[in-house]
């Protein structure tokens, strides 16, 4: 049986490479915002959804992400249409609830590219750009838009990196930014790991 991988060594290597490169450009590098963590077990009806996709073209790979979410306020679904955002993936991971969704997708670097280069874009073109970390999975945010997205890198993977949006849904007053707190987001979060099969 395959071990899930831990995120931190790769996030925290790109984490670092991103606030580096940021810093030489004279922008004002915020500290990795820490979700709050706590004690408490998880929701009775804790689920599992899992999500699969290709890696790469030569000696390519299945990458599968599992994540966590409480069964009583989300529902989960992989859907090849009716996404909440445009993709151009044949699938993603719809997490629908009544105050929030999210769209989880793979997405390739460009040629030549690793999570470290396509940090430092991310920090040139968003002003809200910051490494955060959720337990032990490393990622990095950003607002385009009406959208909180995060990107994830996945361990041992030099060609594919998982983008999650994040969506309020209607009569949510939470500001955008501070959805990153929330408790049930951070929850999901925190619960990635991937196989490489």
């Amino acid at each position: 049986m395959k071990k899930w991988t831990i995120l931190a060594p790769l996030g925290l290597a790109a984490g670092a490479a991103a606030l580096l490169l940021m810093k030489k450009k004279g922008a004002k590098a915020a500290p990795a915002a820490k979700a709050a963590e706590t004690k408490k077990a998880p929701p009775a009806n804790w689920k599992t959804g899992s999500y699969s996709f290709i890696s790469g073209y030569q000696n390519a790979a299945t990458v599968e992400m599992r994540l966590g979410y409480d069964g009583d306020k989300f529902r989960y679904a992989v859907v090849s249409e009716d996404f909440l955002s445009y993709s151009s993936d044949s699938h993603v991971a719809l997490v629908q609830g009544e105050d929030f969704s999210l769209q989880l997708e793979y997405a390739a670097y460009f040629t030549g590219e690793d999570f470290a280069a396509h940090c430092a874009s991310l920090a040139e073109k968003h002003k809200s750009f910051a490494p955060v970390r959720y337990g032990s999975v490393d990622a990095v945010k950003y607002l385009e838009g009406d959208t909180l997205c995060f990107c994830v890198p996945i361990p041992e993977d030099e060609h594919s990196y998982v983008q999650v949006l994040v969506f309020k849904d209607k009569g949510n007053d939470t500001p955008l930014p501070e959805l990153a707190k929330d408790p049930d987001l951070s929850a999901m979060l925190e619960s990635i790991r991937f196989e490489r099969h």
